[in-house]
């Protein structure tokens, strides 16, 4: 496909990958697995943590913003399903270029069709077709869409999990979860905790979620990572998601990560827009769903 001048090839660690560019910003996206590996705004240092210990592929890229689909972590499946499910760590590529200025760039990317064959991709989602459109204007915008053109109705858990870059982890602030129940993967996953103030102790991998009523495919949700030493506030507006996790392994668990310094913990902190534990999405044949995150500086 012919790619217009605010969209460039080039190899990013280690990785194909394209490169779009406005004026306000840059961001630059692997073809391994779609995965938006830098966002940095104008004036503005990367919003996005990479780890220097990143993989090569075929493995998942630690860092960015991988796409977790169909499912998140193990959830509804086997121990031995693979981790976050297959999107992350087969090749994409471009399938249309929606618009193309000095003012916004938006494309949509697609699992290659001969290696999602090849890779088994219907055995894992019979029937389900998974596309990703991203945006860079003054936000940057990425939208995962899913149908299921299939004769089954499918259980659809997934998420975009953003690796956040900070000052350190145990000094910044969370704004948006104060009063949502949650369920915590280091404790017992079958308890709701509830009104707990956030606060990074040892490690923390929590799923927050919205109460029912609140959900409607229109429902916006913000979160606000707040980083006073580098003062700035970076802003995840979700859609198509009445969850949200929050993770960071701490200084213990990072030393039992291989694709993540020892001390690479202090770097990021992830606020994944998701549909996990209790927001779970039914895809009815013929239905499709969509999950969302606009990202800004403030």
């Amino acid at each position: 496909m012919h790619l217009p001048p605010h969209i460039t090839r080039l190899t990013h660690a280690g990785h194909a990958a394209l490169q779009l560019t406005t004026r306000h910003g840059m961001a630059i996206v692997a073809l391994h697995g779609a995965h938006l590996l830098s966002w940095v705004p104008t004036g503005q240092r990367d919003v996005l943590w990479l780890s220097p210990q990143a993989l090569p592929e075929p493995a998942a890229i630690r860092g960015g913003v991988p796409v977790c689909w169909p499912w998140f972590a193990r959830q509804g499946q086997s121990a031995s399903a693979l981790q976050h499910g297959p999107a992350r760590v087969i090749p994409w590529q471009v399938s249309a270029i929606h618009a193309s200025s000095d003012d916004a760039i938006s494309l949509s990317l697609a699992p290659c069709a001969q290696t999602s064959h090849d890779a088994g991709f219907a055995a894992f989602a019979p029937g389900l077709q998974v596309s990703l459109r991203i945006t860079l204007g003054e936000t940057l915008r990425q939208t995962l869409h899913t149908r299921n053109l299939g004769s089954e109705t499918f259980q659809l858990t997934q998420a975009l999990h953003s690796y956040f870059a900070v000052s350190h982890a145990a000094q910044v602030g969370i704004e948006g979860l104060a009063g949502l129940p949650y369920q915590d993967r280091l404790r017992d996953l079958t308890t709701d905790f509830q009104r707990t103030p956030f606060a990074l102790d040892q490690a923390c991998d929590r799923t927050y979620y919205h109460a029912p009523a609140d959900a409607s495919a229109e429902a916006t949700h913000r979160y606000v990572l707040a980083d006073p030493a580098w003062q700035r506030r970076i802003v995840i507006d979700t859609q198509g998601s009445q969850s949200v996790v929050v993770w960071n392994p701490g200084r213990e668990g990072a030393r039992h990560i291989i694709d993540l310094p020892d001390d690479g913990w202090q770097d990021f902190f992830c606020i994944e827009a998701t549909n996990a534990g209790p927001d779970v999405v039914t895809l009815a044949p013929g239905a499709g769903h969509w999950l969302g995150q606009s990202l800004s500086i403030k």
